[in-house]
């Protein structure tokens, strides 16, 4: 039935002189754009458009075929009733985001998990460069700042009795989902305003960062900016699909020009095809972020030799250079439901990972805080559903889970604040309730 349905609406097409120059046009002229966007922003050119022109372009092949070439009329027209088949499924697959990864549900195209195109050795954006995000749940615009930031602009000197924070992490972090007003940093911002002066919180957040950027960010440019506390975010999000993929610290070995584990030549054909990922996916043993099944236990017990490691720098660092650092890991709302199946294969129980990274940081005497207790007590006491604070198809907060997570990370951070405004001598200058 879907066959004949679409044979109809190309059969109009193609009687139709309009639409079949229009047709046309776009054929000859796609694959020019597309060159075009492939040179400029690399293998995130491949959308949806990709999917589905594909097929089509087969489609008419056969179709001319079966007309014109009487000799091979039956083997087009069966090509053509192959790719039409192909056609449906690919558009089937697109329209029920049926193994679809999150990025490209999120972006419409596809984003590799190996495409270094973009990427710098801190993962920031270019000085001043305008940011847009937009998709079905919300659209929202920020301007980073001249390191790159999506912050206000920063200033290094800093008064004897101020206690600086500097927030750094992945999107949940910067504030995927909501405007600039509404990220965690700049709710906690205006909470701690509310109880203390000479209080300075810095959103040094980043889409799709990870400890390591973070790191090395810190070490080599953000300390200048005298932070008495750094918050650092690590999530199951960071360890199971950021270092799987990304690797630890010999990302930056290549005179600090990004290398990620793998960057396989066919995966502009995975890319193109949702069918073919499947395919892939199935008989070659990979995930979605092509990472070989099989190979996951060792990547994952490498990396977490690595993480450890980065941990014991991290906190050499804050003795050093006298800040607090305090790592804490968020539910995501995956974390709230009984997908027992999904967390078990993506690694998305927070805690599991909680526990066991808990256990070994504190073989190094870190201290490590899980955000999801709080939330949970903050659900049951206002009789709320977690359901309330995600946006349901993006994954990241809304507006009241970021306030619901700069609250959390409040009451962690309150003793440390009382301390620190005590250690300076400025208590008189605080605003005590």
């Amino acid at each position: 039935m879907l066959i004949k349905f679409f044979n109809k609406i190309y059969h109009f097409i193609i009687s139709r002189k309009d639409f079949r120059i229009l047709l046309f046009t776009i054929l000859i002229f796609y694959p020019f754009m597309f060159y075009y966007g492939y040179y400029k922003i690399g293998i995130s050119a491949i959308g949806y458009h990709t999917n589905l022109i594909i097929p089509i372009y087969f489609i008419v092949l056969f179709d001319v075929l079966a007309k014109r070439v009487s000799r091979i009329s039956k083997i087009a027209s069966q090509g053509k009733y192959f790719f039409t088949v192909i056609f449906i499924v690919e558009a089937f697959l697109i329209t029920l985001n049926i193994l679809v990864n999150y990025k490209q549900t999120k972006f419409g195209q596809y984003i590799s998990a190996y495409d270094t195109h973009f990427e710098n050795q801190y993962h920031t954006s270019y000085p001043y460069e305008k940011i847009s995000i937009s998709n079905r749940e919300f659209s929202f615009k920020r301007t980073a700042n001249s390191i790159g930031l999506s912050d206000k602009e920063w200033v290094k000197e800093k008064n004897k009795n101020t206690i600086r924070i500097i927030c750094i992490g992945d999107s949940f972090t910067e504030g995927d989902g909501v405007s600039f007003e509404k990220s965690y940093p700049q709710i906690l911002q205006n909470l701690l305003n509310e109880k203390y002066q000479n209080i300075e919180v810095f959103n040094a957040g980043k889409r799709g960062s990870d400890p390591f950027y973070n790191y090395k960010h810190l070490k080599d440019i953000l300390i200048e900016y005298q932070p008495d506390i750094v918050l650092q975010s690590f999530t199951t999000n960071d360890f199971y699909f950021d270092f799987i993929v990304r690797g630890g610290n010999k990302r930056f070995a290549n005179n600090n020009k990004i290398t990620f584990r793998h960057q396989y030549w066919w995966e502009p054909i995975y890319a193109s095809s949702f069918i073919s990922q499947i395919l892939i996916q199935t008989l070659g043993g990979f995930d979605r972020n092509l990472v070989k099944r099989k190979e996951i236990p060792q990547l994952t017990k490498e990396m977490q030799g690595e993480t450890i490691k980065l941990f014991k720098e991290y906190k050499e660092l804050s003795k050093n250079k006298h800040f607090k650092l305090i790592v804490f890991t968020l539910p995501f709302y995956i974390d709230f439901t009984d997908f027992n199946i999904v967390k078990k294969l993506y690694k998305y129980d927070n805690l599991v990972f909680y526990n066991e990274f808990k256990n070994e940081f504190s073989k190094i005497g870190l201290p490590f805080y899980n955000l999801q207790p709080c939330y949970e007590g903050h659900f049951k006491s206002s009789n709320t559903d977690p359901s309330e604070y995600y946006w349901s198809r993006d994954g990241h907060h809304n507006d009241k889970g970021y306030h619901l997570m700069a609250e959390c990370i409040e009451d962690i951070i309150l003793d440390d604040i009382q301390s620190l405004s005590l250690k300076k001598g400025s208590i008189n200058s605080f605003k005590l309730n």
